[in-house]
């Protein structure tokens, strides 16, 4: 019967036969089953180091037995020099041809939109007989000021759907709100008094 008598400060634990009371030259080192420490865990060492450091453990145990490790093979001697990038065919020996493909964003990118009410066009509010009267109500609204609405953000012209519902969904009443804009007051005064001049 063999087993392991566990020795503190002693690695790795060297079986020992019960029956003659001798240590057993032949038989293999147990592996350590200590948890390893952060100075033992997080270093660095090459694969060349690891294997000498268990040679030299190897020659601390009793009896001096050296550590075989088994020699690695020799998987290819080519060199391949062609671009990693390419998909290279092994059984014609040429690249694979190109191939392209057309992939559809997944959203709509458009200029922006000077005469939009998307309380009805979108969401589909119904106000019944006082329908066309708000509709035109607030055409005329975005005509009168459609020269604030045009100078201002010159820096983006363009706009998205992102974040708008798409038609037909349910969604809440939304106010507009006029935001401040320099170049938009600068654009409504410029075309107020180009009127007055014109047309005194």
């Amino acid at each position: 019967m063999v087993s392991a008598i566990y020795q503190p400060g002693q690695l790795p634990f060297v079986p020992i036969k019960r029956t003659s009371g001798t240590v057993d030259d032949d038989s293999e080192p147990l592996a350590n089953i200590d948890l390893p420490g952060p100075q033992r865990f997080f270093r660095r060492v090459s694969e060349q180091q690891f294997f000498e450091r268990i040679a030299q453990e190897a020659k601390k145990q009793p009896g001096g037995r050296r550590a075989i490790f088994p020699e690695e093979p020799v998987i290819s001697k080519e060199t391949l020099t062609r671009v990693p990038d390419i998909r290279w065919d092994p059984t014609r020996r040429q690249p694979f041809p190109r191939m392209v493909e057309l992939v559809e964003p997944g959203y709509v990118l458009h200029r922006r939109i000077l005469f939009e009410q998307p309380n009805f066009e979108r969401a589909g509010y119904d106000f019944g007989v006082l329908q066309p009267a708000i509709c035109v109500g607030v055409y005329f609204y975005d005509l009168a000021l459609l020269p604030y609405h045009a100078c201002s953000d010159l820096q983006s012209q363009w706009d998205t759907d992102v974040g708008k519902c798409m038609p037909g969904d349910p969604s809440p009443l939304l106010i507009p709100r006029e935001r401040f804009s320099v170049t938009g007051l600068v654009g409504q005064a410029s075309v107020i008094m180009g009127g007055l001049y014109l047309f005194p």
